[in-house]
């Protein structure tokens, strides 16, 4: 099938939200297709909304064109959207990729490929099939709907994130025959050779310790779960083997990190702050347990990123990777999201035994998972009419 891909040229336009390390890993991948050319407009520079915590600054090698529209305010958002619809016009792609339908930008591009008549995927994590929440509750619901009906009607296919994305594409109505799984993912052999300008002198100092390094990596907002993890660990103040290292930013910092303080594991924790792609691979595979305690989160694409490089990962059972890629206690753990006493139990056991820790990590690096090269695969085979 990859040969029969070649054979023929195929041209993707993504239009995508902000640019992300995980993103870039899927269009390089395109670089083993010779029949396949992609080109990326990303409609904001950073995520704008009030609870955004990601900053990107850097970013690994990008081999494909793209353009970066800031996206910031109505004036950035409308311009974004007019580049959106220009860039639609002019590239002439075989599939373009709309990437959410909410937003301005996502919006104007799916009307722009309804008009044109361009073949399109719609990507959506996962599909919330609540009611919308506020006094325009009614009509929220019935503008989702409508939006929703024209891409299961006249999208080429719907791509989702794993076996909760899947399931909540069948709940919003969407025909199974055009849902695909298609999951954020990484390049695990990019993440081990990335190489950060500098590195905190804590963290560094704490690898030549005998401490269990957890690592926690996320924006600092409740639904993320720190506040779990931090009362979780208040309950290990007698066992000195640990430290935390805490990655992320958010308008909840100051209050996680008195949190920590009434806690008394001030002492243990290390905020780092929102930290460049780099060096954020550099503390996921310097660390010996990673931990996603998320009361809510579609995916968490640090699950993947633990797991492929052969992390003891324990996840709470409310991030959809988690759910989708860990089968508890043989290549991760899963507990309860919210669970203090349980994620307290799950990780004193594996700070006092680093064999069990150890024998769950090399079965996690051993297990197979959609790489960005088997989503681009899907893609082009959709295009092709292989698929669906």
């Amino acid at each position: 099938m990859l040969d029969a891909v070649k054979e023929e040229n195929i041209k993707i336009l993504s239009i995508e939200m902000e640019p992300t390390h995980y993103k870039a890993d899927l269009w390089n991948s395109a670089e083993g297709f010779k029949g396949v050319d992609v080109s990326v407009v990303y409609t904001q520079s950073k995520n704008w909304l009030p609870d955004g915590g990601h900053n990107y600054l850097r970013f690994p090698s990008q081999n494909f064109p793209n353009k970066v529209y800031g996206g910031g305010g109505l004036f950035g958002a409308l311009n974004a959207s007019y580049g959106v619809v220009a860039n639609i016009f002019k590239e002439r792609a075989d599939g373009v990729l709309i990437c959410g339908y909410s937003q301005p930008q996502s919006f104007f591009a799916l009307m722009a490929c309804l008009i044109l008549g361009r073949k399109f995927f719609l990507f959506v994590d996962e599909f919330n099939t609540d009611r919308p929440p506020g006094k325009l509750s009614l009509f929220k619901w019935a503008v989702r709907g409508i939006l929703r009906k024209l891409c299961f009607n006249y999208g080429h296919a719907i791509l989702v994130c794993g076996r909760r994305g899947i399931d909540s594409a069948r709940m919003a109505g969407c025909p199974e025959g055009k849902i695909h799984n298609f999951p954020y993912s990484i390049d695990v052999k990019r993440i081990e050779r990335d190489e950060p300008e500098q590195i905190p002198e804590g963290c560094l100092l704490d690898l030549k310790t005998s401490k269990s390094v957890l690592f926690f990596s996320g924006r600092m907002i409740e639904r993320k779960g720190l506040q779990t993890l931090l009362s979780a660990l208040s309950r290990l103040l007698s066992n000195p083997e640990w430290v935390l290292w805490v990655e992320g930013d958010g308008p909840s910092l100051q209050y996680y990190q008195d949190m920590a303080k009434e806690l008394g594991v001030e002492d243990r924790c290390r905020f780092l702050g929102f930290c460049q792609y780099d060096l954020h691979s550099w503390l996921v595979r310097s660390s010996t347990i990673v931990v996603i305690p998320s009361l809510e989160d579609n995916w968490a694409i640090v699950v993947d990123e633990g797991l492929q490089l052969g992390k003891p990962v324990v996840s709470s059972d409310a991030t959809g990777a988690g759910y989708d890629r860990i089968s508890d206690r043989e290549n991760g753990f899963l507990f309860p999201a919210g669970d203090e006493i349980s994620l307290h139990n799950l990780i004193k056991d594996l700070i006092e035994d680093s064999a069990v820790a150890m024998k769950v990590g090399e079965r996690s690096r051993a297990t197979d998972y959609i790489t960005p090269r088997a989503n681009l695969m899907t893609l082009a085979t959709l295009l092709r009419g292989d698929l669906g």
